[in-house]
């Protein structure tokens, strides 16, 4: 009998050995030390590690959209505007993630401040990952659409898994980017790491939704080499509208560096690249 708590949290740390088992708790010290007991922080106690183990109870059994319409009435508002006249989640997914895609284009990607709720987010228009990955799961979810979110823990990045016609669905909402197979199925990010060619294989329509900030040749080299090499850690966590309760959402001024000092973001940082670059 799986006990998943074994591959939860910071209890993943002891699934693991070497440098892999370093550049975890590096992440871990990180993101307590740069936003202490915020939702960003706390959102990783959550998080499932992808292996042998847990494939099966992560890609298992349909999930049920647990947030409630009205709950949150601002966010079903925006929601509801994005995808005003769409019929299939495909296409009301494909709109929530341009939309995001393009959140920071208000204010230039300025970042005021970590944490905040989903409709802080979307005021400011943020674009940082671990936070627009948040507002991508809640969009979803005033539309009756589950998601969760991806810690791709060497590269840094945060993503999604959005579960859309029968079975999970890899999305990037700051990089606009996700991934279908030769039959315009939507790929999950098991199926990417198993894969990896076919971040190279992608149509037209796929990598018309790509960001313009950056080139597609190095987003998709970055996602080639980095967030889905087999070296990296896919960390898996539920998210949801539902759970608000569980978190702190009080703002936290960014991170300005340590200066001349060593901080755990160095440490982080170091270990990400051992880890993935070999």
């Amino acid at each position: 009998m799986l006990d998943i708590n074994a591959y939860k949290g910071k209890n993943i740390a002891e699934r693991l050995e070497g440098i892999e088992k370093e550049c975890y708790l590096a992440a871990w010290d990180w993101m307590e030390y740069g936003w202490g007991e915020n939702v960003e922080f706390q959102r990783m106690r959550e998080q499932i590690l992808l292996c042998d183990e847990t494939r099966g109870y992560l890609y298992g059994d349909a999930p049920a959209c647990r947030y409630i319409r009205g709950t949150r009435p601002v966010l079903d508002k925006i929601g509801d505007e994005i995808c005003a006249g769409l019929d299939s989640d495909r296409e009301k997914v494909l709109a929530i993630l341009e939309y995001i895609r393009d959140m920071h284009e208000r204010v230039g990607g300025a970042d005021y401040f970590y944490g905040g709720t989903e409709e802080e987010l979307i005021k400011k228009g943020e674009w940082f990952c671990e936070r627009v990955a948040r507002v991508m799961v809640a969009l979803c979810e005033t539309q009756g659409i589950v998601g969760r979110i991806v810690f791709h823990i060497g590269a840094g990045h945060l993503t999604n898994e959005i579960y859309l016609e029968g079975g999970w669905a890899y999305f990037d909402p700051r990089c606009g980017m996700f991934c279908v197979d030769e039959n315009g199925r939507f790929m999950s990010v098991d199926e990417i790491v198993r894969d990896r060619d076919s971040i190279y294989r992608q149509p037209q329509w796929v990598t018309d939704y790509h960001a313009k900030y950056w080139s597609l040749d190095y987003r998709q080299h970055r996602n080639y080499h980095f967030c889905f090499s087999p070296y990296e850690l896919q960390c898996i966590g539920e998210y949801s509208l539902a759970d608000a309760d569980k978190y702190n959402f009080e703002w936290v001024a960014p991170y300005s560096g340590g200066g001349n000092k060593r901080t755990p973001q160095d440490r982080y940082s170091e270990t990400g690249m051992m880890m993935l670059i070999r």
